[in-house]
């Protein structure tokens, strides 16, 4: 499958400089410490509801690491990676994390896993804050480190949502705005991502309310399926 990640390298600055970094670096130290950080999100609760124990879970855009830590905690190998250096950093430097593997990741660049490595990706408000060319190899990656009828579960800011057009608007669904890139899905975006090229077969898309930062988000949510090539 052909991949434009090196088409996007020299634009992908212009949209994704260090700004975005500096941001969420912000972001983590200011939550780190909350009472939020200890649990697990719903999101991973439906995961672990649907996985069998034993699974190899690679989570993108971990965080404070609660997930990866309740899902390590469920009898899961998981690996976790994101763009945060702090968040990273603060991960290994975690007792309650010591069971996950942490790895500080770019997700506009190739995965740096092996293909086949992963029973489930799973990816919590991380994958909505690219142009519609890198969220499409973004999949292909995930498609790639996936096991044949491997499970991507994935939560994303919704047109729905009340942040939905504010700022400067920077592509199709995709808006600046406080100095924070979103790409807002639709449910039939997330259905013609997943089903390009033959990549996923759609298990259940549904738009809910989410919690995001104390405030109240609307989000698509969708489990699929791997083809089996």
């Amino acid at each position: 499958m052909a991949s434009r990640f090196d088409d996007e390298s020299a634009s992908a600055p212009n949209i994704f400089d260090g700004d975005q970094l500096r941001l969420w670096n912000s972001y983590h130290r200011q939550y780190w410490n909350s009472e939020e950080r200890i649990r697990p999100t719903s999101s991973a609760l439906v995961l672990a509801d649907g996985l069998s124990r034993g699974r190899r879970i690679l989570e993108l855009g971990c965080g404070s690491g609660r997930d990866a830590v309740f899902l390590q905690r469920r009898g899961h190998a998981v690996t976790a990676t994101d763009f945060s250096e702090f968040a990273i950093e603060a991960n290994l430097h975690s007792p309650e994390a010591s069971g996950v593997d942490f790895s500080l990741h770019d997700l506009r660049t190739p995965l740096k896993f092996s293909a086949a490595s992963f029973d489930a990706v799973y990816a919590r408000l991380s994958l909505h804050y690219f142009p519609d060319s890198i969220t499409r190899d973004v999949f292909r990656e995930i498609h790639r480190v996936l096991r044949p009828a491997g499970k991507v579960f994935f939560v994303c800011r919704s047109t729905d949502d009340v942040l939905f057009g504010q700022g400067e608007e920077i592509g199709p669904d995709l808006f600046r705005s406080d100095g924070q890139i979103r790409h807002f899905f639709s449910q039939e975006y997330t259905k013609d991502v997943l089903s390009a090229e033959g990549l996923f077969a759609v298990d259940s898309l549904v738009l809910r309310d989410e919690l995001v930062y104390g405030s109240h988000a609307s989000v698509v949510q969708c489990l699929a399926e791997r083809s089996r090539d």
